[in-house]
């Protein structure tokens, strides 16, 4: 992830998903980060300005509420536990913090609450530069450690008070070590996906998709283990990813921060192996917009996928003067590759949004008021 603008311009030197959220207050608990075409709550983590941005029901009806805590520190990535409280990584400063569902209510009157729970660098330094967080059913958070190179699981007891806990397991390869771990992403059937954002592929690109299943995940017992993933997604065309989601047919659709792309994986390209050389079905690209962000994206960063089908991207703003923008691309333009134009589009900091190099998206409950 780029969570340091030199870097971002810089993709070989450094490495955003939309994590799934828990969906259960909408009734969409869907593990491929599928949210409903309408009434849902998008949340967006603000990298430079350490901010959470929500927007409930439509993008263009404008920010509903921001969270401005001093325990944020490079936002990268949000994720929502199974009772509505909202976590958030933070690179910067090796941390993961909690605001309660009561916290989120009460935005309104104090939009810079104190995390009720943070949870630090544990004394083995395994949590350094954490981007992707996700729950798995049983309420265990896991981690994307991008410079700690390294996947981690926190149990549910774990996150119950703040300290530094050492991770319950601590995951690598075992033929190859992780690069840049960062976004994460628990399908339906409770498989554990990994985008490594930089590591070489073997097929003349950087990044790569990777695929735990859940046989292998439930198997793991707590400390440090090596285990290879099942399969991994390679492409001749990768450069730098960041956020993975997946859609209603179980495609993939990846963010390439540095080619400027969002390209598709589809269903039946995934096959097996743990370095297939795919090329993606469906390639975007960025058109020209009037304004300060002048392309409909820069620096794609964070994606998801709503129920309808419709493509929602992130962008850090990877060129200057654009400081990040949203975009949302309808189902029918995104089917083939070309550059469609966006349906709505935000540009960093319109009408308050508080935009500035947005990361994953995620989406969450929508009941909260």
């Amino acid at each position: 992830m780029n969570h340091d603008r030199a870097k971002a311009r810089h993709p070989n030197q450094r490495l955003l998903t939309i994590t799934l959220a828990a969906l259960l207050f909408s009734g969409l608990f869907g593990a491929r980060r599928a949210a409903a075409a309408s009434g849902f709550a998008l949340w967006v983590p603000n990298e430079d300005s350490s901010t959470l941005t929500e927007f409930q029901g439509t993008l263009i009806a404008g920010v509903h509420r921001i969270n401005r805590s001093s325990d944020l520190d490079g936002s990268s990535m949000i994720a929502f536990d199974q009772s509505g409280n909202l976590w958030e990584s933070n690179f910067n400063a090796n941390s993961i913090v909690e605001f309660t569902k009561a916290q989120i209510r009460a935005l309104a009157r104090n939009s810079a609450p104190t995390a009720s729970v943070i949870i630090s660098a544990d004394t083995g330094g395994t949590l350094n530069g954490p981007e992707g967080i996700t729950f798995d059913a049983a309420g265990n958070l896991w981690v994307g450690s991008e410079r700690g190179q390294l996947i981690l699981e926190y149990t549910a007891a774990q996150l119950a008070a703040s300290g530094n806990p050492t991770p319950n397991v601590i995951l690598n390869g075992k033929t190859f070590s992780f690069g840049s771990p960062s976004d994460l992403v628990f399908d339906t059937a409770g498989n554990l996906w990994v985008v490594d954002e930089d590591i070489p592929n073997g097929h003349g690109g950087t990044g790569e998709i990777f695929e735990y299943t859940s046989a292998q995940v439930s198997g793991l017992t707590a400390g440090t283990k090596n285990v290879d993933p099942i399969l991994g997604i390679a492409s001749s065309d990768f450069v730098h990813l960041e956020g993975l989601a997946f859609d209603g047919s179980g495609n993939l659709w990846v963010a390439d921060e540095s080619a400027d792309t969002v390209d598709q994986i589809q269903a039946s390209q995934i096959g097996t192996g743990l370095s297939q050389n795919v090329t993606p079905a469906v390639v975007l690209s960025p058109t020209t917009m009037p304004g300060r962000c002048n392309q409909s994206f820069n620096g794609p960063y964070g994606v998801a996928v709503d129920q309808s089908g419709n493509l929602l991207v992130g962008s850090a703003g990877t060129s200057a003067p654009c400081a990040g923008s949203l975009a949302k691309f309808l189902a029918n333009s995104i089917t083939a590759s070309g550059s469609p134009k966006p349906r709505v589009f935000i540009s960093a900091n319109l009408r308050g949004t508080n935009l500035n190099a947005p990361n994953y998206l995620t989406f969450g409950p929508y009941t909260i008021p």
